[in-house]
């Protein structure tokens, strides 16, 4: 294989002590195969890449990468070119100061710790293992070693009211972070939140309060000086988060790892989901894809829309060959009531979403590859 033009590298760590409540990504609590999954992912880097490769960032995710030694991640690097931007995600937990200052020393700038609460009802009804005291110390760690930290919340939790988000937000902005993620509280099937929520066990809020808490996070944090680039995510002083900003601009990317994807000149592949399986397939030399598809134009331009709207910025159409299918689709009164009532904007040749739309993405997506494909 030639050396790809990866613009961007992930790598999965699926490990964690314990599951949350709402997790739907993949993850294990057999941290006995630490070791060995460890060398699968060198052994994955090298068969895919065999003659190298120069991504510009590069993103430890999971999972939570934080239960592997500070060790893995300074080889992991060295195996790699310098890239600007080198991401790993901490739990509070983890964060003490030697392991942070030994993550920095690896090679690591960029640290995002998934906080998801300063309260501890609000973590103890997740699942979380951390405390409210725990998030605290480890942002107030990571920011004396660290110039750029990311803290993820979450809103939409259960028992959580309008007042409740203001006070998490309140506690969040005495830090001087540089990047804030904030998640809806989503109720994914197969997961221990859904079951307690179909059974009624556990209230969530409606959607309607849910779109309330979303414009709250956006007008505090923008009041703060936080610029709303994606729909998901707010950065101050330009420290936006330009690996995922590679996903959104479907820029070429390699996921390494048990249920890591990647999209490379438009061809898609995802890995199995299991640590063993993968461990097993990369120890006889055979990759870890479980399917493999190449998108056809139609396919590309769609994932252009749907990706590109996200970005607040919004999707340059003549740039994705989208140009003349919106225009044709403004015939559509559906199109064409999204922008009277304000939930899109089209400046020529840019299509964004309006403030009334954000919250509803997903749908407004799905009404505009209607009327356009």
């Amino acid at each position: 294989m030639k050396r790809a033009s990866i613009e961007s590298l992930y790598i999965h760590i699926p490990f964690c002590r314990s599951r949350c409540i709402y997790c739907d990504f993949y993850s294990c609590t057999l941290l006995s195969l630490a070791p060995a999954y460890e060398d699968a992912l060198f052994k994955e880097l090298s068969l895919r890449f065999p003659e190298g490769v120069q991504p510009r960032t590069v993103y430890f995710g999971g999972g939570t990468p934080s239960v592997l030694p500070a060790r893995f991640f300074q080889s992991f690097l060295e195996a790699l070119s310098t890239a600007g931007e080198v991401t790993v995600e901490v739990s509070p937990e983890d964060a003490d100061k030697s392991y942070l200052t030994a993550l920095k020393q690896a090679g690591v700038n960029r640290i995002s710790i998934g906080v998801q609460s300063f309260h501890d009802p609000y973590l103890k009804v997740l699942g979380r293992r951390h405390s409210a005291k725990d998030a605290i110390s480890a942002v107030d760690r990571a920011l004396s070693i660290f110039d750029n930290v990311s803290v993820d919340i979450m809103y939409g939790l259960p028992y959580q009211s309008l007042s409740g988000l203001e006070s998490e937000l309140k506690r969040l902005l005495e830090f001087p972070v540089k990047h804030v993620s904030a998640y809806a509280l989503t109720v994914y099937k197969g997961t221990r939140l859904h079951s307690m929520v179909k059974n009624r066990t556990l209230p969530v809020p409606e959607e309607e309060e849910l779109a309330r808490m979303f414009y709250l996070i956006k007008d505090v944090l923008e009041q703060e000086g936080f610029v709303h680039y994606e729909i998901s995510n707010f950065a101050r002083n330009n420290y936006h988060c330009r690996h995922n900003i590679s996903y959104w601009k479907l820029k070429n990317y390699a996921g390494l790892g048990p249920s890591a994807v990647s999209l490379i000149d438009g061809c898609y592949a995802e890995n199995i989901r299991s640590v063993k399986g993968y461990i097993e397939r990369l120890s006889h030399g055979r990759n870890a894809y479980h399917h493999r598809v190449c998108y056809t134009c139609d396919e590309i331009r769609q994932l252009n829309l749907a990706m590109g709207l996200r970005l607040l910025e919004g999707v340059d159409l003549a740039s994705v060959s989208l140009k003349e299918l919106f225009e044709s689709a403004l015939s559509n009164g559906s199109v064409q009531a999204l922008l009277d009532e304000g939930y899109l904007v089209y400046e020529e040749p840019v299509l964004k979403l309006g403030r009334k739309g954000l919250f509803l993405a997903d749908g407004i997506t799905a009404t505009l590859c209607t009327a356009m494909f």
